[in-house]
């Protein structure tokens, strides 16, 4: 006889999942090193024997695939939401820029889990995050292509302007997250997006 689980049951162990994601965000948030994370160490954050975390991961790497993977979702949820505001593509470009400052911001544990530590961990994590950067190089080449054909840009390799632009970005959150926000958190989205929008050939920058 097959055993249907009950609602109860299935709510049970949902709420039992969300605390295991919880547990290894403020974990991953608190570690310097992701190597430094263990299974045993997120169980017992999320109140759980050690044995049950297998039930809902097969690993500690599945787990935080799939918190990546969902982080990511809402920023590029986030990302087109946001765009939808605008018909400017300069406007657009520069919306992309400030939810990803925002969210990484936010989300510390998740930059440096991107931006920092994805080499020291497994290849299929290292893999996804390069599959994440080049989309972000992707999207960020098609605001430049459409600037270059209307004439709003000089021309140029926009492939190359799009790595670079991501690039400065990862490079600068990094720093923030290495050594702490800037005093000023508004002068630095703005210098940093200033910077970045001169680089793509945009020298004059309206006042916000």
């Amino acid at each position: 006889m097959v055993y249907n689980k009950t609602d109860r049951v299935l709510e049970k162990q949902e709420l039992r999942r969300k605390r295991i994601i919880k547990a290894a965000k403020e974990i991953l948030s608190e570690e310097e090193e992701i190597g430094k994370v263990s299974i045993k160490s997120i169980a017992r954050r999320a109140g759980i024997a050690t044995g049950t975390f297998y039930l809902y991961f097969a690993d500690k790497e599945s787990l935080v695939d799939m918190i990546v993977k969902e982080i990511y979702a809402e920023l590029l949820s986030k990302i087109k939401r946001e765009r939808t505001q605008y018909t400017d593509t300069f406007a657009k470009l520069q919306a992309s820029m400030e939810v990803c400052i925002r969210l990484f911001l936010k989300e510390k544990y998740l930059a440096k889990i991107l931006l920092e530590q994805f080499p020291q961990i497994h290849t299929a994590l290292n893999t996804k995050y390069a599959d994440i950067e080049e989309d972000l190089i992707r999207l960020t080449k098609i605001d430049l292509d459409e600037l270059m054909a209307e004439g709003l840009i000089p021309r140029q390799d926009t492939n190359v302007t799009a790595t670079a632009f991501v690039g400065t970005f990862r490079e600068v959150i990094l720093a923030w997250i290495g050594k702490g926000e800037p005093q000023d958190i508004d002068l630095a989205y703005k210098t940093l997006i200033d910077y970045n929008m001169r680089g793509i050939g945009r020298y004059k920058i309206d006042e916000q």
